[in-house]
Formats: structure tokens, C-alpha cells, sequence
């Protein structure tokens, strides 16, 4: 039997509970895989509060997509791994429509193109904590076309998201401007960035901070960063967001993020942890239960958390 959190009604954190269903075998190119470790992010609340909009008739459904463990079964025609491989990987869609598919669950059936090969030395947790944030940062570089010749400048750079798309643009070599609180500063200088406090006068501040124009703008947060790249001079194309509001939109954001990842990002990104190049940071560490889980969604919903929480499915 597999036991996975779910939701049968769009709600809050309560709404989540773990059930047991039958344990599914994998189809043509995809895999099984014994789950070590689930990775949490906003994404998932809003999905299952509602806020996405959804159809309640075809509830109930699983939670969370990132996920690390070992492959335990492959499907027909999967050549790129075997059993007993350990991977990574983030779910983008549920595979199998007769079972609530997420990686809050001891196992999961995934494509292929979902799955990459977890490098030696780096643990399960840390992992787990890659998916969407890699995914994410790396399509974001690559719509705002960025380079190393760029300042560019990223709000809630403290984030699950933010402090990846921060290391790269750092480690590429480009000039990066963090924004976030006052309390992040010293965090946000060890990933590379110049900091900058949220709050009035921002516009200045950054111009002060980077010392030269800004070339490029990545929101991860809302749509008065895209006022702030529109103060800061920038065009069309090379303002970004990750939040897709209307308003954002109209003011010439292009809607960005895991949408513009490639196949091979998030096994790039996993070695370059593995290496030590870049380094995540694990907020907190929940075990496999109801209760616990629903703790850490309500704490994601806060806002707050630096990094990324992780659940403990083994």
C-alpha cells in the first residue's frame, strides 16, 4: 500500500490528509519511485486552497511536487535509468489519472522527463529541495536572456526560488542586486549579492547599490517590483515575473519561470550543489504525518521562510 497526503475539497493546510491507496506500476516512459524526501513550495498551497480555481469533481488529489528517492520499477521503454537509481525530480502533472499522484506520498510514478540522476554526496533532503526552485531559476535566466555582463536585480532574493537564481547569476559573474529584509542581508552576501532592504526610496537605493545601470530585472515576488523596473529605466524584455498578474502583464512583464526550463536544468543545478558551487538552505525538517504537514503548509503560507521546507518521507 502507498500513503500519500491528499485533499478531497479545496481548503486550507486542514484540508490535507494521509490515505492509503494501491501502490500503481509505472507506464511507457515512466518510472516508480520509493520516495525519501518531498520538497514544499507556495505553489502547493495555492493548488489546493483553491486559488488556482480547479474542478472539486475531480478531487481527491496529491501534494507537492519535488521529490527525491530511489527508482524501485521502471516502464516500458526506459533506458535512462534502472532500478535502484537514486533521483530527483519535480512532478508537472499527475501521470496517472486513477490515483492522486504527488510527492507527498511513499511512492510516485513519474515521466522520464521529470527525473534526473541525484549526484554522489548530496543527501536526500537537499534534493528534494531543488526541483521547482531550479527549474524555475533556470528558465528565468534563460527568457530574460541574462548573461554575465548583466546587473540584475532579484526581489525576495532570500527565497526557495531567489537564492538559486541569486548563486547562478552570481557564479556566472554578473552583478547581483538581492532584495529582501533588512534581517537578510548578511545571508544574502554569502550567496553573492549586494543587498537591499525592501521599503521607500527603493528605486535609489539600488541605483546607489549597484553603481552602474541595471540591465536586467527578475520579480519573484509582486507586482511592485514590475513599477520598480519601470522607475529604474528598463524595457520591454528584460523585466520579469514569476507572478502572473494582470497588472504585471500589462506593464510589459513577461511571465516567466519553470515554463522556460530545459531538459538537463535540474541535473545541472543538483551538480552544482553536489559540488559545492551553490548551496541550499533547508529551512526546517518535517516528518512523514498529518499533523506535521500541515504545519509546515501553514508556515510556507506565512511568507517568511528562508529557504526551503522539507518533508521526511522515509
Amino acid at each position: 500500500m502507498n500513503r500519500a497526503i491528499e485533499y478531497q475539497v479545496f481548503g486550507t493546510p486542514s484540508a490535507l490528509d494521509i490515505v492509503e491507496a494501491e501502490t500503481v506500476e509505472p507506464g511507457e516512459g515512466e518510472v516508480r519511485v520509493s520516495v525519501e524526501a518531498a520538497g514544499l513550495n507556495p505553489v502547493d498551497w495555492k493548488i489546493f486552497s483553491g486559488s488556482f480555481g480547479g474542478d472539486e469533481s475531480k478531487l481527491p488529489k496529491g501534494v507537492a511536487k519535488d521529490f527525491a528517492g530511489v527508482i524501485d520499477a521502471v516502464g516500458r521503454g526506459v533506458t535512462e535509468f534502472a532500478v535502484g537509481d537514486e533521483v530527483l525530480g519535480s512532478i508537472k502533472k499527475a501521470v496517472q489519472t486513477d490515483q492522486p499522484n504527488g510527492a507527498l506520498a511513499n511512492h510516485l510514478v513519474a515521466s522520464v522527463r521529470d527525473v534526473a540522476k541525484k549526484p554522489e554526496g548530496l543527501s536526500f533532503v537537499d534534493a528534494a529541495s531543488l526541483g521547482i526552485p531550479a527549474l524555475t531559476a533556470c528558465g528565468s535566466l534563460r527568457a530574460l536572456e541574462f548573461t554575465a555582463d548583466d546587473v540584475i536585480v532579484i526581489s525576495a532574493a532570500s527565497g526557495g526560488v531567489g537564492s538559486i537564481v541569486v548563486q547562478l547569476a552570481a557564479s556566472a559573474g554578473a552583478t547581483v542586486i538581492g532584495i529582501a529584509s533588512e534581517s537578510s542581508a548578511e545571508y544574502l552576501r554569502s550567496l553573492g549579492a549586494v543587498p537591499v532592504a525592501y521599503g521607500p526610496d527603493l528605486a535609489s537605493r539600488v541605483r546607489a547599490a549597484a553603481q552602474r545601470p541595471v540591465t536586467k530585472l527578475l520579480d519573484c515576488f509582486g507586482e511592485e517590483y514590475i513599477d520598480l523596473a519601470l522607475e529604474l529605466g528598463l524595457s520591454s524584455g528584460t523585466y520579469g515575473t514569476l507572478v502572473g498578474t494582470e497588472g504585471a502583464v500589462q506593464k510589459g512583464a513577461s511571465l516567466t519561470g519553470s515554463r522556460d526550463a530545459q531538459l538537463g536544468d535540474l541535473g545541472r543545478v543538483a551538480k552544482l550543489v553536489a559540488d559545492g558551487t551553490l548551496k541550499v538552505t533547508v529551512a526546517d525538517v518535517y516528518p512523514f504525518t498529518t499533523d506535521s504537514v500541515r504545519e509546515a503548509y501553514a508556515e510556507l503560507q506565512n511568507g517568511h521562510v528562508r529557504g526551503k521546507l522539507v518533508v521526511d518521507i522515509a
